[in-house]
C-alpha cells in the first residue's frame, strides 16, 4: 500500500532510514556496512534536489 505523505515527511523517513545504516555497523560484517553505508551515501545526493524541491513546497 502507498500512502501519500506531505514533503517534510518524506524527507524525514530517509532520514530514519539512514539511521539503520549506524546499525548496519553494530550488526552485520564490516565489508556488508561498507556496501550499505555507500548505498546511503549515493542516495543522499541523489535525493538532494528532491528534498529541496519537497522541503520549498
Amino acid at each position: 500500500m502507498i500512502v501519500a505523505v506531505p514533503g517534510p515527511v518524506t524527507i524525514a523517513l530517509v532520514l530514519l532510514q539512514l539511521v539503520a545504516v549506524v546499525a548496519a555497523w553494530f550488526a552485520w560484517p564490516a565489508v556488508a556496512a561498507v556496501v550499505v553505508t555507500v548505498l546511503a551515501v549515493i542516495t543522499v545526493v541523489l535525493e538532494l534536489p528532491r528534498w529541496r524541491w519537497l522541503a520549498s513546497r
